[in-house]
């Protein structure tokens, strides 16, 4: 269903089909990734028709907190704020040297009054949570400036001055420190930021009032430019990247080599995901006290809320056909950031009585709209099946298909992909099982697991280390249509198929 397992379904056509991709003429996967990012940005002459309901105001939550931003100057920060102002959440943020262009107050971690200072900005400003993105790597103060969010959250946890019910921390995974510490540059950066998880983990056990949650990114990248301090990819490299480690494979070999070599090939977090997911704990989406692989970040990211009292008015019901009336036959005269919109709304739409894991409803046929074109993903299996423009693509590898099956009281999945190689017809399914995710009051959330994969009826080996289970929401569901989220953490629109 997500992503990767389409990508896996391409990935073995490709290996058998090498030898008919060495013509020049041919686009290179990296080519058309970059292609469909470009699309991404444009924005057609249709933009008049976008329904006037869809606007910035839909990203807006009822959020009695106020958020201090530590490091708001940062990488991380920046978008932060940014996911903050989006959501119309209060807040203010600091920076160590409080420029006044960035509206951020000074505030040097590492100096001794620093706790202090942060408890006087809490009570002054009735801060209900606090956001501890700062950093540093390759300085002479790595340790300071890392440890320091320990520190801090150890003083607002013990003090009586403030009203703080969240701490919310950057930091990464136990394999990222175990390699840090074998480079010599590294290792006080290391060594702070598993300080600051000690002191944190500490306040857990010994305070529940203060909720804290450790958010743990691997690589994180972002923005438009390569950065080398700290290492950086822009959107458009880190998006290619991100999708390629992160198929079963890839992921199976990183966890099985060695530290310093797996952790090069686990796949990166998209900075605006990570951002997303910091704000999905402030409001109350996400309760957890980490999120720690790139999985837990991305579907923390896309929870939304669901389910208010007028979602099955009449005034609702009219929304939902205006937007699957879009969505269906006319998404090619919108921009993908449209359809994404649209998407979105329709997810917060969804009946309150739905509840996908226990509704017989999603077994079927089940078709992917490329129309709606909301990730990389999709959009190269869409510039698959269109071909090239002369055709001789086609006349080589045309791509005739690609549908899902659910079946067995929602408990399977069947991918099935069409192709014609050389005009000699394959299918290549492959196969999941669903289990409903354990904590999803929702009915929305599956647990998907990679079972297996056929070629025109043949079942390939595969190595166990494949068999991952990965997220997979359905955020919408009704006779005719579906949302569904991978592990990709994107909306991807079905349509029911014929049976």
């Amino acid at each position: 269903m997500s992503f990767p397992l389409v990508s896996l379904s391409v990935l073995v056509i490709s290996v058998i089909s090498t030898s008919a991709f060495t013509n020049t003429q041919n686009p290179s996967l990296h080519q058309k990734v970059v292609q469909i990012h470009s699309k991404r940005r444009h924005h057609n002459l249709f933009s008049s028709l976008l329904p006037s309901k869809i606007s910035n105001d839909n990203n807006a939550v009822v959020s009695e907190n106020k958020v201090l931003v530590l490091g708001g100057s940062g990488f991380v920060g920046r978008h932060v704020i940014e996911a903050l102002n989006l959501k119309k959440i209060p807040f203010i943020a600091t920076s160590k040297s409080g420029q006044e262009d960035d509206t951020t107050i000074a505030l040097d971690v590492t100096s001794d009054t620093a706790a202090q200072r942060v408890i006087e900005l809490c009570a002054s400003n009735d801060i209900s949570t606090v956001v501890s993105t700062v950093g540093t790597i390759f300085t002479e103060c790595d340790y300071e400036v890392n440890a320091a969010s320990g520190q801090i959250a150890k003083a607002l946890a013990s003090s009586k001055d403030v009203s703080v019910d969240k701490f919310i921390f950057i930091g990464n995974s136990q394999r990222i420190r175990n390699v840090c510490k074998t480079v010599s540059s590294l290792q006080e950066y290391a060594r702070g930021k598993e300080e600051s998880e000690r002191l944190i983990q500490q306040t857990i056990d010994a305070d529940d009032r203060l909720h804290c949650c450790i958010v743990r990114p691997t690589f994180i990248y972002g923005g438009d430019e390569f950065g080398w301090n700290p290492p950086r990819l822009p959107t458009k490299f880190g998006e290619i990247i991100e999708a390629l480690l992160g198929l079963y494979p890839v992921q199976a070999l990183s966890e099985f080599l060695p530290d310093a070599l797996g952790v090069a090939l686990e796949a990166p977090s998209n900075v605006k995901a990570v951002a997303g997911s910091i704000v999905n704990v402030i409001v109350g989406l996400d309760d957890s006290y980490s999120l720690d692989t790139r999985e837990d970040i991305i579907m923390s990211a896309s929870r939304r809320p669901y389910g208010t009292s007028h979602i099955d008015s009449e005034s609702a019901q009219t929304r939902r056909e205006e937007l699957k009336l879009c969505l269906s036959q006319h998404a090619k005269e919108y921009t993908p950031e449209q359809n994404f919109a649209m998407l979105e709304e329709l997810e917060q739409l969804k009946p309150v009585s739905t509840r996908p894991t226990d509704d017989s409803s999603l077994n079927g046929r089940w078709n992917f709209c490329f129309d709606v074109e909301p990730d990389v993903g999709t959009g190269f299996i869409k510039d698959l099946f269109e071909g090239g423009e002369d055709g001789f693509t086609r006349r080589i590898l045309d791509f005739q298909g690609v549908h899902m099956e659910i079946g067995n009281d929602q408990s399977t999945i069947q991918l099935v992909v069409s192709v014609s190689l050389l005009k000699n017809p394959f299918t290549v399914i492959l196969h999941t099982s669903l289990v409903p995710a354990p904590t999803n009051p929702e009915g929305t959330m599956f647990l998907e697991k990679f079972e297996g994969v056929e070629v025109n009826g043949i079942r390939l080996w595969y190595p166990n280390a494949w068999k991952k289970s990965r997220f997979l929401e359905f955020s919408y569901l009704d006779d005719a249509f579906a949302v569904a989220r991978g592990s990709g953490g994107e909306p991807h629109f079905l349509l029911r198929g014929n049976k």
